[in-house]
């Protein structure tokens, strides 16, 4: 992905956190209803999904995600394609989605944590690598010592790592996946590509 695409999947992401579930009053972005942006000249396609099948709100946010991406200079025109691979659930919303909406209590947020604990490190090629890195505390230095400097840079994460995969990544830096596997797998980690 070009650098200025990059600028602009970031910029599209920050204009995304505007458009609100007007049911649960939480952005599509925490929600976890993004899977991925592509642009290809001065169009924008958004892969998004929806908390059910048959949702009534789907054109309005449908809309709403249009008059967002549209507002992002250099982009002249958008295409919300709507998916339904992998199934949305709550575990896709952020840690802040789930508070707002007070899915965690005290004890709720130490089992999330202790769970995270104790299932398999696994790192998925095509999950973003800001869930990565959240799930996982040394995913960031890892990423890192591969050669993925800009990593450290404040608010990538946030940003283009919300929708930025790790084969995305290696593309980009011109770095050899199989390095990285092997970085991961040697820090105890199954890799599934």
């Amino acid at each position: 992905m070009k650098e200025e695409n990059i600028k602009q999947v970031d910029q599209i992401m920050t204009a995304l956190t505007q458009v609100i579930d007007p049911e649960l009053q939480v952005d599509v972005v925490n929600l976890g209803l993004i899977y991925g942006i592509d642009i290809e000249g001065h169009q924008a396609t958004v892969k998004m999904t929806l908390t059910i099948s048959g949702c009534p709100l789907s054109d309005y946010l449908q809309k709403n995600i249009e008059k967002a991406v549209l507002s992002v200079d250099g982009i002249d025109q958008c295409q919300v394609q709507l998916v339904w691979y992998p199934v949305w659930s709550p575990e896709r919303m952020s840690h802040a989605a789930k508070k707002q909406l007070e899915m965690l209590d005290n004890a709720g947020e130490k089992a999330e944590i202790e769970q995270t604990e104790e299932k398999q490190k696994i790192i998925d090629f095509s999950v973003p690598i800001k869930k990565l890195a959240d799930e996982y505390p040394d995913f960031v230095q890892i990423m890192y010592d591969c050669g993925f400097t800009r990593i450290k840079i404040p608010g990538l994460l946030k940003t283009v790592g919300r929708v930025m995969t790790i084969p995305l990544g290696a593309q980009a830096m011109k770095i050899d996946l199989d390095k990285i596997k092997k970085a991961f797998e040697a820090k105890g980690y199954k890799v599934i590509e």
